[in-house]
């Protein structure tokens, strides 16, 4: 598992260079770790989302991180748009979201460490700013033309494209917080049941980790309506679905979809030698890009792994499985996640446990359907007697379980399973869930500041 920078620039001379590129991502079972992302809003005195330039701003806390903490500039046009350190990133989305994309670790445990740590250095740089962080699954009060955007050549063309080809594509780049699990797997069949039981999850995760009621001060109806604009972004690059639940599927298969995905640009060297981004026509697919170049150019490995970065279904498979369904939670349930994913994926027994209670080959379920009502009613959801609620408490039960054989074979990370008591709490109805908290919050008056803390 590796963090989502450029590659090398191997030219495609035949496209089962793109499954092998995926394939070679495949590590032994003893060497499996687990990598955590997550995204919050940075807000400023004024209550509204930081933006980049300014005193108090997203530049000053990336320049701070890397004067006061040891973190190496990433430079888009001369101007700092992420940060790298052992392993780790600090990076911004299209409005100053601002991302921790955690090193890959070997145990939760050196995940809460790092988490710990990458806080103190985030307070450290933010207090005497008077910046504050709000852990919300969308923004709940700001407007989206009053979102502050990111200097990367990337954005723009994302922000030209997207309300072509859906309705909330600019909501999901400018007013979305997530938090993301990134997994290992062992061989081309591992990878693809993992990512089947992944798609069969869907509903838990959308339902144990909603928390984004609001949006532009209105109640949306939705626990988690981030969960739910994800099904009017842009379907060409988000909906795998027809072989997602398919026990036959094969990466061939999702590798032949990428492929015919259009492509929202290539990156090539300007006058200086930095590479800059050029925006494509919304036709034009990677496919179209190995069968007739571009300009003369062919494409290469690179060129493969930014455009498999540009794909956004519940599961995306790079060189490891990426767990994107969930809505980013307050700090002390962030480790929830890798834990949670753990304990369902990586123990085999486990994984087809799940899977077996979430119906696997069941054609006759409406998956669909049964994600809508989780993200809209959250654990009280049901769709075809499917409860979500009894779903997600057996769910935990099972990743329990796994948790303990994995932390007897391996002889580590003992305490894992501590990571679900604040889901287990939720599922049994003995704490808020987290968006319920939000609209108590909010309701108490305070605006975003409200949210700190939560």
């Amino acid at each position: 598992m590796a963090g989502s920078t450029r590659g090398e620039e191997t030219p495609i001379h035949d496209l089962s260079q793109c499954v092998e590129w995926c394939r070679s991502g495949a590590r032994p079972r003893t060497a499996f770790k687990i990598g955590t992302e997550f995204e919050r809003l940075a807000i400023g005195r004024d209550g509204k989302p930081l933006p980049y330039h300014g005193e108090a701003s997203i530049r000053t806390l990336l320049d701070r991180l890397a004067d006061r903490h040891g973190w190496h500039r990433v430079l888009e046009q001369g101007q700092p748009i992420a940060l790298e350190r052992d392993g780790a990133s600090v990076s911004l989305e299209p409005a100053g979201q601002f991302e921790l994309s955690g090193a890959v670790l070997p145990t939760i445990a050196a995940f809460r460490d790092e988490l710990t740590q990458h806080l103190a250095e985030v307070e450290d740089v933010s207090r005497d700013l008077g910046v504050q962080f709000v852990y919300a699954g969308h923004n709940p009060l700001t407007q989206l033309a009053d979102a502050p955007h990111m200097p990367k050549g990337r954005y723009g063309i994302m922000r030209a494209w997207m309300p072509r080809v859906g309705h909330w594509g600019l909501n999901m780049m400018h007013l979305t917080c997530t938090v993301q699990a990134n997994l290992d797997y062992s061989s081309e069949n591992e990878c693809m049941e993992m990512m089947r039981a992944g798609h069969l999850l869907t509903p838990v995760l959308v339902a144990l980790f909603a928390n984004s009621p609001f949006h532009a001060g209105k109640d949306t109806g939705y626990a988690s309506f981030r969960g739910h604009l994800w099904s009017d972004v842009d379907n060409q690059r988000c909906d795998v679905r027809k072989f997602a639940f398919d026990p036959h599927a094969t990466l061939q298969q999702y590798v032949d979809w990428l492929l015919d995905v259009p492509m929202y640009f290539v990156q090539e060297p300007g006058d200086d030698g930095a590479l800059r981004y050029r925006g494509l026509d919304g036709v034009f697919s990677f496919r179209h890009f190995y069968d007739r170049g571009l300009d003369g150019r062919r494409p290469t490995l690179a060129d493969w792994e930014v455009h498999v970065s540009t794909v956004f279904p519940d599961i995306r498979i790079k060189k490891w499985i990426e767990v994107r369904q969930a809505d980013v939670v307050p700090p002390s349930a962030l480790p929830a996640l890798p834990a949670l994913c753990k304990g369902l994926l990586y123990d085999t027994v486990a994984r087809r446990e799940v899977m077996e209670l979430l119906g696997d080959g069941d054609t006759r379920i409406d998956r669909d359907a049964l994600r809508e009502v989780a993200c809209k009613d959250a654990l009280v959801g049901a769709s075809a007697g499917m409860h979500v609620g009894e779903l997600s408490k057996e769910t935990l039960a099972i990743a329990r379980r796994g948790l303990e054989r994995l932390a007897l074979a391996t002889g580590d990370d003992a305490d894992a399973g501590q990571s679900l008591d604040i889901l287990d709490a939720i599922a049994h109805g003995d704490r808020p869930a987290f968006w319920q908290e939000q609209k108590r919050l909010l309701a108490a008056g305070g605006g975003l500041a409200a949210l700190v803390g939560m």
